[in-house]
């Protein structure tokens, strides 16, 4: 029984890991607003009956210049991780930074509820000091999130590029579950 009850929990551990949503590295490429400054700007939204979801942005890169403004169901800082819920009303991050360069950050995912629930949406724009649109007509970078779905990912290319992170430990814990069952194998031989 001890020895289940071992296995049990060692395969509710590698599971966790597993139902994990992807992390994903967005890159901006501003070089074409260079001597502008403003925001990056993050709104994270879900219709009324959404699921209940988080947004979680962390490792920012770039000249990014000073704190950010939160607002809403918002929390943290681009020093550290910054994450968005989508609770009723406005929930916004407005990291201010210098255009010009490049800038990049991780995000990730948490997406409660069940397949037929409505969705969420994390937008990225590039505002101007006066939160008008600069460079772009619209929003940069769109993830659509349903329960029980794939993230939808849309990009404006002229800015901004989306790529899945892959998780580095899978290849890893592939080998140890291997190695664990030849070792059991062998042993009961």
């Amino acid at each position: 029984m001890t020895r289940w009850l071992a296995v049990l929990i060692l395969w509710c551990a590698v599971a966790a890991g597993a139902l994990a949503g992807p992390i994903y590295r967005v890159s901006v490429d501003t070089t074409a607003l260079a001597g502008q400054a403003g925001y990056l700007d993050f709104l994270f939204l879900g219709l009324q009956d959404a699921a209940p979801a988080s947004a979680t942005l962390s490792n920012f890169t770039g000249d990014l210049d000073g704190s950010g403004l939160l607002t809403g169901d918002a929390a943290g800082s681009s020093a550290d991780r910054v994450v968005l819920g989508n609770g009723n009303g406005w929930n916004e991050f407005a990291q201010h930074v210098n255009f010009g360069g490049r800038f990049g950050f991780d995000v990730s995912f948490a997406v409660g509820g069940a397949p037929g629930d409505s969705g969420t949406n994390l937008a990225l724009a590039l505002l101007d000091d006066a939160s008008q649109y600069v460079g772009a007509a619209g929003d940069i970078v769109t993830f659509a999130l349903l329960p029980g779905q794939a993230d939808a990912v849309a990009t404006d290319a002229r800015f901004a590029s989306v790529q899945a992170v892959p998780e580095p430990g899978s290849v890893a814990l592939l080998a140890v579950g291997l190695l664990g069952m030849a070792f059991a194998a062998r042993r009961r031989n």
